[in-house]
């Protein structure tokens, strides 16, 4: 399978409708001298699904938050479209050793926070520390971190206890952990959920706003980066609905949006503007591979046949059309640790399932409870593949959430040996650590480790030289293919939407839908 681009779309689509669904929208450069602020009197309205969460730190699991975190937490770096970095608040930054291990970064001088304080090391160090502490990736893809410390008033100063080569990423706006938090928002965090305290480019307006319903943001007076305040105001609308978003879109009530491949035909039919890219894997976690509370599961053959006996291309053109590609790994093209022939590596053969679940000794089916959401449509998907499951002798008895927040409570309760799941596209490294080390999150809730994946894992991490660690990652990859720790299904796109008053938007290359911050206005 080629990389995947972002690319213009216009072709229409018959897809059944599904919702939003943007776990990586990773923003493009907002770069350019601090002068006079741009914005003028142009006010741009933005839809999101569902209720966004105002704590940065507490918003990457929801993609609604992936559009309106940055608007106010400027983040330390800043991912490109071509995957480089560039300072936001960090004008300079890197590796101090040769083991992926002490990071600095120089502070931009002069910058504050839209209450008007100053943005230095000592409020990075504890803003940073906050996020430690209740960042859902706290205990995965920070979880190297072992020290934040100011070492002046404007250099700070990461340490990893084991090599973390993926520091620049972590610390930027890709993943929201590199958001600042200033120090009046950390006196009560209790406020972070009702008012913003960033040094982004816009600050929440409470007065103007209707949680559920409605977001608004002013321009911030004292960004730094007064050339990339494009906006007077950014309104963020709730539409739960698909449709009622591609209407608001033709009827001009809103700008911008980002859709999954169900508004596709609504979109074309329109005659919008759009671009998409693929932005995340859907398809099942077998979480309990040690057979805890699902004996059937811990038989590795057991696994592979869950995986044989899903009809992946079927799903793939029936759900999306031509907005997903059926895949059986979890590494994304584009990103180290994929191979293009592990994509087909569990091509739909029901009698070979029938034969290995036979061979493991379960030759009349067994059942399984198995969780899902409807937030984003993987209920879809998990339906799909619950039907294919009964035709190999698989029953299911299914629970389905309507909110990201139940479904995290009941897959960390480890209540359900599979769940149905989403992940973002993300280099192999942060993959991993939700899917290959032994440490309880939604992506692993059993804590499973395997000691080849995790030698593996260790090897890739500390080696400098790029071509020999993405060769152990894809080495990585294909191991935990074999091992059948998930029923990958379909690789998805996104769709970032555009109406007239918009001039245009940054194609981000592969790492997914373009930053709300680089929108721009027609005139």
């Amino acid at each position: 399978m080629p990389h995947h681009r972002l690319r213009a779309v216009t072709r229409r689509r018959t897809i059944p409708k599904i919702g939003l669904l943007a776990f990586v929208m990773t923003a493009t450069a907002c770069s350019g001298a601090a002068t006079e602020s741009t914005a003028t009197k142009h006010t741009v309205t933005i839809a999101i699904s569902g209720q966004p969460t105002l704590d940065p730190y507490k918003a990457n699991l929801d993609p609604n938050n992936l559009p309106t975190a940055p608007l106010a937490y400027a983040s330390l770096i800043r991912m490109n479209a071509d995957r480089t970095f560039s300072g936001d608040l960090a004008e300079s930054f890197g590796y101090t050793d040769k083991q992926n291990r002490i990071f600095q970064l120089k502070l931009r001088s002069g910058v504050k926070f839209a209450d008007g304080t100053p943005l230095d090391a000592n409020a990075v160090v504890g803003s940073l520390r906050y996020m430690l502490k209740v960042s859902p990736k706290a205990q995965t893809w920070a979880g190297t971190i072992s020290g934040i410390t100011a070492q002046d008033s404007s250099t700070v100063v990461v340490t990893n206890k084991t090599p973390n080569p993926v520091m620049r990423q972590l610390l930027s706006q890709a993943v929201l952990s590199g958001s600042i938090i200033a120090p009046a928002g950390l006196s009560d965090p209790s406020r972070l959920a009702r008012q913003t305290f960033g040094a982004g480019p816009y600050v929440l307006d409470p007065t103007n706003t209707v949680p559920t319903d409605h977001y608004t943001y002013t321009a911030n007076p004292h960004y730094w980066n007064k050339a990339a305040q494009y906006w007077a105001k950014v309104v963020v609308r709730v539409l739960p609905e698909a449709s009622a978003t591609v209407q608001a879109l033709r009827t001009r009530q809103i700008d911008y949006a980002a859709l999954t491949a169900d508004a596709g035909p609504a979109v074309s039919a329109a005659g919008l503007k759009y671009v998409t890219a693929s932005v995340a894997v859907i398809g099942m976690l077998l979480a309990d591979r040690d057979g805890t509370i699902a004996p059937e599961l811990k038989d590795v053959r057991v696994r592979q046949a869950l995986n044989y006996a899903i009809d992946r291309a079927a799903i793939a053109k029936a759900v999306y059309g031509a907005f997903a590609r059926p895949t059986s790994q979890t590494a994304a093209p584009g990103f180290d640790g994929y191979n293009r022939a592990l994509s087909n590596r569990y091509p739909y053969d029901p009698a070979r399932a029938k034969r290995l679940l036979a061979d493991a000794g379960y030759t009349n089916g067994f059942t399984l409870k198995v969780e899902t959401q409807s937030s984003f449509g993987i209920n879809i998907i998990t339906e799909a593949v619950i039907a294919q499951w009964k035709e190999v002798g698989v029953a299911v008895e299914l629970t389905t959430d309507a909110q990201v927040a139940q479904w995290l409570e009941g897959v960390m309760s480890r209540t359900f040996p599979v769940t149905g799941f989403a992940h973002g596209n993300l280099p192999t490294y942060l993959s991993s650590l939700d899917f290959v080390l032994p440490v309880a999150n939604p992506f692993n809730p059993f804590a499973t480790g395997d000691d080849q994946l995790g030698r593996l894992f260790s090897q890739a991490a500390a080696e400098p030289e790029l071509p020999k660690q993405t060769a152990l990652f894809q080495r990585e990859t294909a191991r935990l293919t074999e091992l059948a720790w998930f029923a990958p299904v379909v690789r998805v796109d996104g769709i970032a939407v555009m109406g007239p008053r918009i001039a245009g938007i940054e194609t981000a290359a592969d790492n997914g839908l373009p930053s709300v911050l680089t929108i721009r206005p027609a005139s």
